[in-house]
């Protein structure tokens, strides 16, 4: 049996459509603090990406491909216990902050009250759930105390330990400076480049220089020189380092391990008791979980309570009641900024950290005398100090998040019942962010508070008929509706600049206080219905039907139908076959079904929004984005078909599926000319189509009464072709291009092209048409780079195509070895193709940082000197059609900075981002309870696990498996400057009484 729509349980082999399961023994073990990064690997078609921030950061789940041009649109629904729950992700920047991932809804499921989860991939498998169910959906199954003799009680304990699974390999031969020099001064400008953040000065050569944190003639340290902002007070810089002394010099040598030191183990400990029991009339079960998380990041934590409660009744012989409530109470001190800026560690790190910087130098962060006002670092230009940023400027929250259902069912008879059920998902969180004085981006400090309210409610009738009509005939008949209340909530107050240094109150404001509001309210009401008919146990047709009403909509085109229809076959029931047949299970499936989707809220009339007063007097704007009164619902049509056969008593079997999915009438905003006083304007367009195909491989090669060796694969492809975009009905103009997301490239969608493409500015090459202004006539030097007559690369005028995203295919590899009581569970994760953009290559060539600029200072900068000094392969134009080979020789600090001239270019940092991730292994080995005798304690089992524990790529200096935010939106294929993911291993405890 397996949970399908509606939490109705159904035998697999009369599905019409593809599902795969994973166990809760599979989830609980090896831990993740967020849950939906244990299905990496496990699911074919399935496709996980984790944006790296420690401490149970978000993560982007894709299900068979992209369907939405909105890039953010594109996840699953999860659905616990047979009701939907919120998995909203909401970041927030802006007012000079950067992003701060706080997690996403669908993270805090805890894996130890998880009984299963079952992925419904297609249209077919999940129409019953509405526009919600568009992108696919993941039902999540909870532990129960059903089929427990007398009282149980559970125990689940695991400790992991992490680190950083890959760190940038940085050059160790040249210190801060420019052109070879560096002394240290003021670190403002004052001394030899010593407000340079550059790694191009002098080699390490066993010389000693004035360093910051030298030693000087007063006691103090280099880099005590006191205060350098006329916002925070008087400056005599003079005084100031004459008061300090003069800095003696130091020995200059490499700190090769600054960063890795930086960087602490991270803990992370989970504890679940479980009380579980049932008799005649009901069940129950009682779980509490604690979870606490230190990151590799210093100073940034999570502790998180978890408490469960699901209970049934038997109220009477016809009606029985069922509560099931979920609570959650999380609170972090500190989780870390990301993306590219002074907040992120990586910017530094990755970028202008020189690598003559002691780590340990910078621990003691205040300037002597300074303490609250000026921090103490190697550097006062452009960063903060690390161990400043990550124990003064913190990113706090606390939350408090309920869900959980109540439900009536009354059993008419055997064959008829009718189920009313009431659940809700609350989540009140609070998030707080100080910045301290001196902080670079707030030189008098800010503090900011944050409240979210989301709140999710859900009605549900469900009228079901289930019946033998004959020996060879049986039907179920489902019918019920659907009341869903949406709410969003959210305030955010920031005081820019405190009165009081280090005291965080919005009464301590210098300024103006900064505010904005939202909130937001959707309703969508729903009536479905779904008939299941069977036939001798061989034969299954399901029908099914959905129409919802959805208050985003304009009242014309508020209500959509949308349906279902799946067959199945299980031929191998009609095929008589022998004991001794090769063949042990065979059917076929198809389907073909249809799914609606709404928008937002505010997209139907033009609305109003707060902007900054006007002499204290409140004031607004109209929004920039044009509303549409005559929007349509969003309609995606799917087809599938598959087989599932098995071989030799089930030792061998193969679950193949086909699918092709066509979406239109997306709902986007269009881009608008400036001259029409709007930025974009809400319109239907776009017809996306999807197409793949998903093998699931089962494998016994071993099998005897002492071992066995189970080995699995999960093996998907998917293409994802945009074929229309818009065409306006009235002017015939039309749109060939949508840029989805842009983040030092963007990401567009292009008619004829693929969803997840990549654009941006790229290498003037010569080229084989007469029409280009680089066309070689002789076709000697076609295809190779174009300089110009100072040996910079040119680039192309235009965005040009330089990747996807996208993975060619996905291969999960599960091998599982038992003897007897032990057990070894292996699993290998590989994503081949696709291209990922590194942010962290375009800027650590320019700060001189990593390994690669050491290309043309082999020995110094002497371009005399033979070693130094690069010329970069290609040619140059010499006159039309004339080409000769470059021989201009740039700097090496030129060269890496004009690389990507200044950033813009960026053809030369996309790379192959394939790779293969030893994602999870686990060594358990399990007492036999005849060993315990009659002792109360049984089911022991202890284990060694571990996840992320290697990867094999070709990217430099980051994880391949990576993403950005941007706006409160996860971009996958951009890597920003990333924190590194986390290599964890541990112990799992787990035993019943």
């Amino acid at each position: 049996m397996t949970v399908t729509a509606l939490g109705i349980s159904r035998e697999k082999k009369s599905l019409g459509y593809a599902v795969q399961e994973v166990s809760g023994e599979n989830l609980d073990k090896a831990k993740d603090a967020n849950l939906v990064n244990n299905l990496a690997g496990k699911i074919a078609g399935v496709q996980v990406v984790g944006n790296p921030s420690g401490l149970g950061g978000s993560a982007r789940v894709t299900i068979r491909g992209e369907r939405s041009l909105n890039i953010g649109a594109n996840q699953p629904l999860f659905v616990i216990d047979g009701v939907p729950i919120a998995n909203g992700f909401y970041g927030n920047a802006g007012r000079s902050y950067q992003e701060v991932d706080y997690g996403n809804g669908a993270g805090l499921v805890n894996p130890d009250d998880v009984e299963s989860m079952t992925v419904l991939k297609g249209a077919g498998a999940t129409a019953l759930y509405g526009s919600r169910g568009a992108n696919g959906v993941i039902l999540i199954t909870t532990k129960s105390g059903k089929n427990t003799k007398g009282i149980g009680v559970t125990v689940n304990s695991t400790i992991m330990f992490e680190n950083a699974l890959v760190l940038p390999e940085y050059q160790n031969q040249y210190g801060q400076g420019l052109g070879g020099l560096f002394e240290f001064r003021d670190g403002n400008g004052g001394g030899t480049a010593d407000g340079v953040d550059e790694s191009w000065g002098p080699s390490y050569d066993g010389q000693v220089l004035a360093q910051f944190d030298s030693p000087t003639s007063n006691g103090f340290r280099g880099a005590d020189v006191g205060n350098l902002f006329t916002s925070i007070g008087p400056v005599n810089l003079n005084a100031q380092l004459a008061a300090r002394g003069t800095v003696a010099a130091t020995p200059w040598v490499a700190q090769p391990d600054n960063v890795k030191d930086f960087f602490e183990t991270g803990a992370l400990q989970s504890h679940n008791f479980a009380v579980n029991g049932s008799n005649d009339k009901g069940d129950f079960r009682l779980s509490y979980t604690y979870l606490n998380q230190t990151g590799i990041v210093p100073n940034t934590d999570q502790t998180r309570n978890t408490l469960a409660f699901s209970s049934s009744y038997k109220l009477s012989d016809k009606l029985t009641a069922r509560a099931v409530i979920n609570y959650i109470n999380g609170d972090s001190g500190n989780r870390p900024s990301l993306s590219y800026g002074t907040e992120n560690l990586m910017y530094l790190f990755n970028c202008w950290l020189g690598r003559n910087v002691n780590m340990n130098s910078l621990r003691d962060y205040w300037q002597a005398g300074r303490v609250g006002l000026n921090q103490f670092n190697f550097n006062y230009n452009y960063h903060d100090n690390p161990f400043f940023n990550v124990y003064e400027n913190t990113n706090g929250q606390k939350y408090n998040r309920i869900f959980g259902y109540t439900s009536l069912t009354y059993q008419f008879n055997e064959n008829l019942s009718f189920m009313v059920r009431g659940a809700t998902d609350v989540n009140d969180e609070f998030r707080d962010r100080r910045r301290a004085y001196s902080t670079q981006r707030f030189q008098r400090g800010s503090y900011r508070e944050e409240n979210l309210e989301v709140q999710e409610t859900n009605l549900d009738v469900l009228l079901s008929y289930n019946k033998q009509l004959s020996q060879d005939f049986t039907l179920g008949v489902f019918t019920g509706g659907n009341l869903r209340k949406e709410t969003v909530n959210q305030s955010d107050i920031s005081a820019p600049e405190l009165a009081v240094p280090g005291i965080y109150s919005l009464g301590n404001s210098r300024v103006a206080l900064a505010s904005s509001s939202f909130r937001s309210e959707k309703r969508v009401n729903s009536v479905y219905a779904t008939t299941q008919l069977g036939f001798r146990d061989f034969l299954y047709l399901d029908l099914a039907g959905r129409n919802d009403w959805s208050s985003t909509l304009p009242a014309d085109n508020w209500s959509y139908f949308y349906y279902s229809a799946s067959a199945s076959a299980v031929l191998s029931e009609v095929m008589n076959l022998s004991n001794n047949s090769a063949l042990s299970f065979l059917k076929v499936r198809a389907s073909v079904a249809q799914t609606g989707n709404d928008t937002e809220p505010f997209r139907l009339d033009n609305v109003y929004n707060p902007v900054t007063p006007v002499k204290g007097t409140p004031s607004y704007s109209e929004s920039s984005v044009l509303a549409n009164a005559s929007l349509k619902p969003e309609i995606s049509t799917s087809y599938e078909g598959g087989f599932d056969a098995r071989f030799f008593n089930n030792r061998l079997g193969l679950d193949a599926t086909y699918y092709f999915t066509s979406s239109r009438n997306q709902i986007l905003p269009q881009a608008l000319s400036i001259t029409s006083g709007y930025s974009s304007r809400i319109i239907n367009a776009g017809v996306i189509e999807n197409r793949g195909v998903e093998l699931a491989l089962n494998l016994v090669p071993v099998k005897t009464s002492a071992f066995s060796w189970d080995a699995n694969f999960n093996f998907s492809v998917n293409r994802s072709e945009v074929k229309e975009l818009f065409k306006d009905p009235i002017t015939g103009q039309e749109v060939k291009s949508y840029v989805m997301a842009s983040r030092y490239v963007t990401i567009e969608a292009r008619v004829g092209e693929q969803m997840g493409d990549m654009y941006g500015l790229g290498f003037v090459r010569v080229s084989n048409n007469p029409e280009s202004p680089y066309y070689d006539p002789t076709g000697q030097y076609v295809g190779q780079i174009v300089y110009n007559n100072t040996g910079k690369p040119l680039r192309t005028t235009e965005r040009i195509k330089l990747g996807n995203y996208n993975p060619d295919f996905l291969l999960g590899i599960n091998n599982t070895f038992t003897f007897k009581g032990l057990s070894l569970n292996v699993l290998f994760d590989w994503r081949q193709g696709g291209e990922i953009y590194s942010h962290t290559q375009t800027v650590g060539r320019e700060g001189g940082q990593i390994i690669e600029t050491l290309e043309g200072r082999a020995n110094g900068y002497d371009l005399n000197v033979e070693g130094n000094g690069v010329v970069g392969e290609g040619v140059v134009q010499t006159g039309e059609g004339q080409f000769s080979p470059n021989t201009f020789e740039l700097s090496a600090r030129e060269w890496h900075s004009s690389y990507t001239l200044g950033r813009s270019l960026v053809e030369g940092v996309i790379y192959d981002a394939s790779f293969v991730k030893l994602r999870e292994a686990r060594l358990a080995y399990t007492i036999p309870n005849r060993v315990l005798g009659k002792a109360p304690i049984r089911d022991i089992s202890f284990s060694i696990v571990g996840r992320n524990l290697a990867v094999w790529s070709d990217v430099p200096h980051v994880d391949p498996e990576t993403a950005s935010t941007a706006g409160g939106t996860i971009i996958p294929g951009v890597e920003s400057v990333a924190l590194p993911s986390t290599r964890s291993w541990g112990f799992n405890l787990n035993f019943k009484f």
